[in-house]
């Protein structure tokens, strides 16, 4: 019994896919360019995530400076304190000559370290922390070890940290908020295709009622075929983005080649996962409170 109504429901729904093909084919269209929007959205937030990522890399990292005068003794001894420190993921002492060498290694420093004369760079501690949240805590911690060079303590940018932080904060928002109203929207289309839908097929619904079958039982094809629209919608839509992220990607690393922004094809299998569920449920939730006043009456 129950294979009969389910193979009895997707008949239905696949005819009346197709009976009401204009119809169809526009909420498969409308859907399609909300999901492209949605699917931007993620690819966009996944794009700032992974640049956020980067630069929350490089502030999650600050530099002690080591006073010349500091003892090795007192400079190991704060660097077992420091690697003790929950909030701490590593420490690496680095020292005068090798501070020397990472800074003319650098391209951008390469005018400027062929006119250095001796060594004028201190010896550091590069302390990689957990959380960004709990760099200015390891800042104030190190800042207060008598070792420090009083000078330039440390290189830690305690604005620019705060303005990533909540950078992240308002991207999320507007990306949750951007979400919510086009699967509202989506939600609108679904329905009102679907009680096109049956509206047409209204008196047919009426004798169904007539001779017992139950709600679910006429119900079931509309909310299939709403599924069916929304994974027809959802499949072109993320052929579109497949197609077009990588290029997009390369395009934007050539004009804008300083923002660490790369292509991530794992992304695409999360993408398609999301894409597709996303619109099987919008087109079952739309045709179930599409059809749901029209079956009661």
């Amino acid at each position: 019994m129950i294979l009969r109504n389910l193979k009895f429901a997707l008949n239905s729904a696949w005819q009346s896919f197709w009976r009401n093909l204009a119809v169809s084919l526009a909420a498969v269209l409308s859907i399609t360019l909300i999901l492209i929007l949605a699917g931007i959205n993620l690819l966009v937030g996944h794009a700032l995530s992974q640049v956020l990522d980067g630069f929350r890399a490089k502030v999650s990292e600050i530099s002690v400076n080591v006073s010349d005068d500091t003892p090795l003794a007192s400079v190991y001894d704060f660097k077992d304190q420091l690697a003790a420190d929950p909030r701490v993921v590593s420490v690496r002492f680095v020292t005068k000559d090798e501070a020397l060498t990472q800074f003319k290694s650098d391209p951008q420093n390469l005018i400027l370290a062929q006119q250095i004369e001796g060594n004028p760079l201190d010896a550091k501690l590069d302390v990689q922390v957990r959380n960004l949240n709990d760099v200015a805590a390891v800042d104030s911690m190190a800042r207060q070890w008598s070792g420090v060079d009083p000078t330039d303590p440390t290189n830690y940018q305690g604005d620019f940290v705060n303005r990533m932080l909540q950078l992240s904060q308002w991207l999320e928002l507007a990306g949750v908020g951007l979400l919510v109203v086009l699967l509202i929207v989506s939600v609108v289309i679904v329905m009102n295709t679907i009680r096109t839908a049956v509206y047409h097929r209204r008196k047919e619904i009426e004798v169904m009622k007539l001779v017992g079958a139950t709600e679910w039982f006429v119900r079931g094809p509309f909310v299939i075929e709403g599924v069916m629209t929304g994974l027809i919608a959802a499949a072109i839509a993320l052929a579109l983005l497949a197609v077009g992220y990588e290029p997009v990607v390369s395009r934007f690393k050539s004009d804008i080649g300083f923002i660490p922004l790369s292509y991530d094809p794992a992304f695409i299998s999360s993408l398609a996962r999301d894409l597709l569920l996303a619109g099987a449920m919008l087109g079952a939730l739309g045709s179930y409170i599409g059809v749901r006043r029209y079956v009661r009456i």
